[in-house]
């Protein structure tokens, strides 16, 4: 499957890696070089390769005797979400809009497909939020907004793809969250863990890579000791 490109799909794990390919632009102050903001670093992905990624991965920090943990924002994405029929009217005329002026307290959404959402279905806006203002682990920020539409949860999410957080985001797609989730994106993947609850979990990790020097991997008896230390 090509990168950096935009689809329409009722397909979410299709949707997902289209947004984490998505050509979100550059600009000559960004600090992410000529091939180092995250659409760039995923457009050589195919779907696949996203697929066979850890839903979490740990890295160690040996000097500062740390753990630091990443959540694939592909698997946090994928697990719960559905696509259907308003979605994917709503994403169609949201796919390279032209104007963005569209809703209040929603972003990267166009006047058209804005409309076509209020005029034929009951919308409230709950809240709007980027990852980047709070705590997260995930391996890329996401902005969005919370709705309810026709008594239904749903949630609007742009994920970001460039070096600034400020910018580089892109366009808005529509998903109705599970039945059973009450507008939680998914049920076992949480956004953030704080130190005291990663040493929780310590005991369910095989293996993690150095923070320093990815190449280098602890397991076995390597990794009981980093484990035993870091509870000290």
């Amino acid at each position: 499957m090509k990168a950096n490109y935009k689809i329409t799909t009722s397909n979410v794990n299709e949707l997902v890696y289209s947004m984490l390919t998505e050509n979100t632009g550059t600009h000559f102050l960004d600090s992410g070089g000529t091939s180092g903001r995250m659409w760039q670093r995923n457009g050589g992905k195919c779907l696949q390769d996203f697929e066979d990624e850890q839903p979490e991965t740990y890295q160690y920090d040996p000097k500062y005797n740390e753990i630091y943990r990443t959540v694939s924002v592909y698997h946090y994405l994928t697990h719960n979400l559905e696509i259907n029929d308003i979605c994917f009217e709503f994403n169609n005329l949201n796919t390279e809009p032209k104007d963005w002026e569209g809703g209040e307290d929603v972003y990267g959404v166009s006047v058209a497909a804005w409309d076509y959402l209020t005029e034929f279905n009951e919308v409230e806006v709950q809240r709007s939020w980027n990852t980047y203002n709070g705590d997260s682990d995930l391996s890329q920020i996401l902005q969005g907004a919370n709705l309810t539409i026709n008594d239904e949860e749903y949630i609007l999410i742009q994920i970001h793809g460039g070096a600034d957080a400020r910018g580089g985001y892109t366009d808005a797609k529509l998903f109705k969250c599970g039945d059973h989730m009450d507008g939680m994106i998914h049920e076992y993947l949480r956004e953030y863990l704080d130190n005291y609850e990663i040493q929780e979990e310590l005991k369910y990790i095989n293996e993690m890579s150095d923070y320093w020097n990815e190449s280098k991997v602890y397991e076995g008896k390597e990794l009981e000791k980093i484990i035993d230390k870091l509870k000290d």
